[in-house]
């Protein structure tokens, strides 16, 4: 069938059917695989994601290290000491129980580390920031090392005399 210009209608009626036909198929793809994505986060996502997007809403807790650290050093002949206070920071709550029940551990390994830090060193703010991050992992590895996961934000020194 052609008309006055000479085209072709049933040409046209199938390129606008096949085009038709391709937007549907596209479709059918696209809601075949947003289901598959879905059923997929459904059933195979980690749960320990979720826990930890629930701890982040939680508030922090709070735990000090009583008492406070003392150790001694021997500096060109003379003794200094270093006395500092501690707090931990952590969401987690069996975590902070844990820290509670390992104390014993967790101090003798900080104080270890404490003991053979450098005394110069603790002068600088490099020194105090290297030490709290060493301290942060020796009590994480002891609470990884007694419970299968760490927990401690973060270290907080409330407070460092060095005499």
């Amino acid at each position: 069938m052609a008309d006055e210009d000479g085209l072709d209608l049933g040409a046209e009626e199938g390129k606008s059917r096949g085009k038709k036909k391709l937007i549907i198929i596209a479709v059918l793809l696209l809601v075949l695989i947003s289901g598959s994505v879905a059923t997929y986060f459904l059933f195979f996502s980690d749960s320990s994601a979720d826990e930890q997007a629930a701890l982040a809403n939680k508030p922090s807790i709070y735990l000090a290290l009583e008492p406070a650290f003392t150790v001694d050093f021997m500096v060109d002949g003379r003794q200094r000491y270093v006395q500092l206070s501690m707090t931990l920071k952590s969401k987690n709550t069996d975590q902070i129980n844990a820290v509670t029940l390992h104390m014993p551990l967790i101090r003798n390994s900080l104080v270890l580390l404490f003991s053979s830090q450098s005394f110069v060193d603790l002068q600088t703010a490099e020194g105090k920031l290297a030490l709290k991050q060493a301290s942060l992992d020796a009590i994480n590895g002891i609470l990884e090392q007694e419970t299968g996961q760490g927990g401690v934000d973060g270290v907080l020194f409330t407070n460092f005399v060095m005499q």
